[in-house]
């Protein structure tokens, strides 16, 4: 699937995150002035973003933008996708760019996913734990816990425990928040999965409080101007 920002009316902002001095749609504005109107900050659910491949950006009821999404940046409680608009000659901007928005519902949340057939043949990539075979998302099912097993014992000596504390500390040099005493000695409780476990969830993402409904928006998605959209 793709995600969709829906833009507002145009709107000078000041102190924005991004350090834009705008938001919101203008008539005859750019693809490159779309996206960077476009691209945050939202109040949407991080993981489920982060697993996007392209974003289109809408304006007055048409796609202006479409942009291929290399990661998200989170602003306190929201969040901008960092990537780059795609140029003419790309199939997916060339099907989609000026065509009406692909998401048609009754929502008035500025955030929607939709499929788009054009981007089936960018999803495909490697495993992320090495397996070399091919994947539509970061992992196949099971395989983000045989990842995390085989750097647990080649590393850690097989301890889950030297691994959380190896963790925490990076955590507190790079000044990253650390949790406290008691969920680590919690962690000496904890079994590291056999090889043929399966992950109990999809795998990838982190699944506590984790929901696929995003938070509707009435104004700016900005913090900067609550009285404009994106």
């Amino acid at each position: 699937m793709a995600v969709r920002f829906k833009l507002g009316y145009y709107s000078p902002v000041t102190d924005d995150p991004l350090n834009r001095d705008y938001v919101g749609y203008f008539p005859r504005m750019t693809e490159e002035e779309a996206w960077t109107a476009g691209r945050g900050v939202w109040k949407v659910n991080k993981e489920r973003l982060s697993r996007e491949k392209f974003a289109l950006i809408i304006g007055d009821g048409q796609v202006c933008a479409v942009a291929e999404i290399h990661g998200v940046s989170v602003y306190e409680d929201r969040v901008a996708v960092d990537g780059e608009v795609l140029t003419e000659g790309h199939p997916v901007r060339d099907e989609w760019i000026g065509k009406p928005d692909p998401v048609v519902n009754a929502s008035q949340n500025p955030v929607g996913y939709c499929d788009l057939p054009e981007e089936a043949e960018f999803r495909a990539r490697p495993c992320g734990c090495g397996c070399g075979e091919i994947s539509t998302r970061d992992f196949l099912p099971g395989h983000d816990v045989r990842a995390f097993q085989d750097r647990v014992r080649r590393m850690f000596a097989g301890s889950a425990l030297e691994f959380i504390r190896w963790v925490d500390r990076m955590a507190g040099e790079h000044g990253l928040p650390v949790l406290d005493i008691r969920s680590r000695r919690a962690a000496t409780a904890v079994r590291l999965p056999e090889p043929d476990d399966q992950s109990p969830q999809e795998p990838g993402i982190s699944y506590a409080g984790l929901s696929d409904a995003e938070e509707p928006l009435h104004g700016n998605e900005s913090r900067a101007a609550d009285s404009a959209h994106g």
